[in-house]
């Protein structure tokens, strides 16, 4: 009855807001309110990202964790697919390629899992093709990234709303369980996350 009722009320609230979900739920990026590029993308007004910003997303030697958190702070509100495409389109300009098969075997695994978290953010509904993104930025993923795993994990879990809600607590949870990941993500960003991760944990 218990599990009933909660189904219900989650059911409730998802038909009230489409805003609730994996994606649009987790605002981790407050936990790196003090980065220059976090607050950068707070402040963005315009429907074209500055340079500035689509430089700092593509920059493989920027840590990971922050280029997510950038991504998230402009969220899935920003203009439709406008954020998904326009990071496509720079880093395809800067890998000199003409399309995204090219581009996946051409980027890093963390700069791979940003470009994933952007597509799905752009558009939530639809994110088969990011999900498949994450799962290579996975196999790319020889520093054993936290991040990566986590981010992939999470766009999983956005697929999952719509599929199998039972698959949605043990995708993130087995990567926080993963002892084997290099832990490069804040604890605050990681806390925010499971926070409305932990409401599918009885399913």
């Amino acid at each position: 009855m218990k599990r009933l009722l909660t189904s219900i009320a989650l059911l409730l609230t998802f038909t009230a807001s489409w805003a609730d979900s994996p994606l649009t739920s987790t605002h981790f990026a407050e936990a790196y309110s003090d980065h220059p590029m976090v607050q950068m993308a707070n402040e963005m007004m315009q429907y074209d990202m500055p340079t500035s910003l689509l430089n700092f997303l593509a920059d493989k030697n920027q840590p990971v964790d922050v280029r997510l958190a950038v991504v998230n702070k402009i969220g899935w509100n920003f203009d439709g697919t406008s954020m998904g495409t326009q990071l496509c389109e720079y880093l395809m300009g800067r890998h000199n390629v003409k399309t995204e098969k090219k581009l996946v075997n051409k980027l890093d695994a963390g700069t791979l899992a940003v470009y994933a978290y952007a597509k799905a953010m752009s558009d939530y509904f639809n994110v088969a093709a990011a999900s498949a993104l994450g799962h290579q930025a996975v196999k790319k993923n020889k520093n054993k990234s936290f991040s990566v795993a986590l981010i992939s994990a999470l766009i999983d879990a956005q697929v999952y709303l719509d599929t199998d809600w039972s698959k949605i607590y043990p995708v993130l949870a087995n990567v926080l369980h993963d002892g084997s990941l290099n832990l490069d993500m804040r604890q605050e960003a990681i806390d925010n996350i499971m926070e409305y991760i932990n409401l599918y944990s009885e399913y």
